[in-house]
């Protein structure tokens, strides 16, 4: 979604309070006269987005080529190109040095989102994908991670569980059957316990669509990019959903 419009003042600041004043003056954007609320939420969405992700990379001091490399890599994943992927990256450049923090930018993100867990589970993926990039976790970085814990009202120990590869990203060997880890797999992207009931597992295949279903979201007024990245989960969480099916004979 590309902003239009010359900047004239801080309107950003009438979305995101003090934090849209600093980063949103001097973007050379601005909201055209008119714009909807539901396009509005939608903007507020990037500058908290992308504002988190700058506090992430500045955590430990210094930003390394290996975290930007990891933001390029998430603004592929969500298909950010164009004048969108300025916007992104000229957001990125003005909230690594501004006075607010990570907390700042992560409360005003669990607003927008209204504490949906499968978006909220994104966005600290995307956090934890810049917090590793150099190949170590710094204590600040984890306490980001653990805010963001927090402010998307998640059970405690996601963020633990998630820095000792207790979910998603397990590694798939190349002496296992293919079809072994297609099963393991399938588990990991609804999130459920392979020894979890028939029942149990419909619901959560059930409620992860719901989640993500695009109507809900768009009432949410999320990207455009964001709704495309949704589409791909959605469609993944019904492919596990089949494949856990055919393994149980269901």
């Amino acid at each position: 979604m590309a902003w239009t419009g010359k900047i004239i003042g801080g309107v950003l600041g009438s979305l995101l309070g003090p934090i849209g004043t600093v980063v949103g003056v001097g973007i050379g954007h601005q909201f055209d006269k008119g714009t909807s609320k539901v396009k509005q939420i939608s903007q507020t969405f990037q500058v908290a987005f992308f504002g988190c992700l700058a506090k992430m990379a500045r955590a430990d001091g210094k930003i390394t080529q290996d975290e930007i490399d990891a933001v390029e890599a998430i603004m592929a994943r969500f298909r950010y190109t164009g004048e969108t992927r300025k916007q992104a990256i000229e957001i990125f450049r003005r909230a690594k040095d501004d006075p607010h923090t990570a907390a700042d930018y992560i409360n005003q993100l669990a607003d927008v989102i209204q504490f949906n867990p499968q978006i909220a589970m994104t966005f600290i993926g995307a956090l934890h994908a810049v917090a590793a990039a150099d190949g170590a976790i710094h204590a600040n970085e984890r306490e980001i991670l653990l805010q963001a814990e927090r402010a998307f009202r998640l059970r405690p120990g996601t963020i633990d569980a998630m820095l000792n590869g207790g979910f998603g990203g397990g590694s798939a060997g190349g002496t296992r059957p293919a079809q072994v880890n297609a099963v393991e797999n399938a588990y990991k992207v609804l999130d459920v316990s392979p020894d979890a009931s028939d029942a149990e597992i419909k619901k959560i295949y059930r409620q992860k669509c719901m989640e993500f279903h695009p109507d809900k979201l768009a009432s949410k007024g999320l990207p455009e990019e964001f709704m495309t990245y949704a589409h791909e989960q959605l469609a993944k969480v019904n492919e596990a959903y089949d494949v856990i099916k055919k393994e149980r004979g269901l």
